[in-house]
């Protein structure tokens, strides 16, 4: 048989042992333990907790068993402009930090997250579905990018070259201003931290827009932020759905989005960033299942395995 033959039968045979492996008594899972009450998931904006503009909020439940968890604003434009105008001001002084000034309360954050990693998993869990081990698999990931924005002293240094007598070129890195984090549901942590610590690190201020399907794992990191020593208005979330993302892409004074979701949504997201008066710099991501080629020396048995648990694994939330 060619080694392609083997590998499609290897696949195959892979998602049968799955298959026998769900028809199997399993032993229950404990469920994560549910709040004596509602968790208010509200603004935070200029390092306090604030209700929106229009004391609105929707119910959070937790797919374990459908349980109502919390309670998370719905914000709008007004309180997108709250949020902006906060993360204006702090820009003005956290831009003018130096690098490595910056690089302390960075350091407290991801010690805090370390220290913390229980306490997190136990909301991820709660309210995103996913087992203990995801759970912390996903913060541990998350804490992995923190550390290395911790490293941005050395990466942005920036050069100085003489290009000729007397002459030098120089390349040096400058923070944009206000930068927006729109993240999605299936990573609570993970995505949000493939942005924010570097963002900051280079001098930027920070406005994260988490799903309101699993807005209590960010209330709680901004707890982290302040116990971290980040001044107020450096790091700040908005709660809510289309109409807090289509503000804070359209404010003028957000200089930059990042947005990691569904690919429908990702390009509606850049279709308006570019379509404004001045187009905005953005980074638009989408849903992905990414191809994946088999070379004839691979290991079938382990590939087989990898590619059917990479696909399939956390109910195909993965983009892999």
């Amino acid at each position: 048989k060619s080694w392609q033959s083997r590998c499609i039968m290897s696949v195959a045979s892979a998602a049968v042992k799955q298959e026998e492996k769900t028809q199997q008594p399993t032993v229950a899972i404990a469920k994560p333990k549910s709040p004596n009450k509602p968790i208010i998931c509200n603004n935070y904006i200029n390092g306090q907790f604030v209700e929106p503009s229009a004391k609105y909020h929707i119910d959070v439940l937790s797919p374990h068993d459908g349980s109502l968890i919390g309670k998370v604003a719905m914000s709008n434009q007004n309180d997108v402009d709250k949020a902006v105008k906060a993360g204006k001001a702090a820009f003005e002084k956290w831009s003018k930090w130096t690098v490595k000034e910056r690089m302390k309360p960075l350091l407290k954050l991801r010690q805090i997250l370390e220290e913390n990693e229980d306490e997190l998993a136990e909301i991820v869990m709660l309210e995103h579905g996913k087992n203990r081990v995801e759970a912390l698999g996903s913060i541990r990931k998350g804490n992995e990018t923190v550390e290395y924005a911790c490293g941005m002293p050395n990466i942005i240094a920036g050069k100085v070259l003489e290009v000729s007598n007397g002459v030098c070129c120089t390349e040096f890195y400058e923070p944009h201003g206000v930068c927006a984090s729109i993240v999605p549901f299936n990573f609570p942590i993970m995505v949000p931290m493939w942005t924010a610590p570097i963002a900051l690190a280079c001098g930027n201020t920070v406005i994260c827009k988490p799903s309101e399907k699993v807005p209590l794992t960010m209330t709680k990191f901004a707890e982290y932020i302040e116990s971290a020593g980040f001044p107020a208005g450096v790091f700040q979330i908005i709660h809510g759905a289309a109409t807090a993302v289509n503000s804070l892409v359209d404010h003028a004074d957000v200089k930059a989005i990042t947005f990691v979701g569904s690919t429908k949504v990702a390009r509606l997201v850049y279709n308006r960033c570019k379509s404004l008066p001045v187009p905005k710099r953005c980074l638009c991501l989408g849903g992905a299942k990414n191809h994946l080629v088999a070379v004839p020396d691979c290991n079938i048995e382990m590939t087989s395995t990898d590619v059917l648990n990479s696909f399939c694994g956390c109910s195909g939330q993965r983009c892999m």
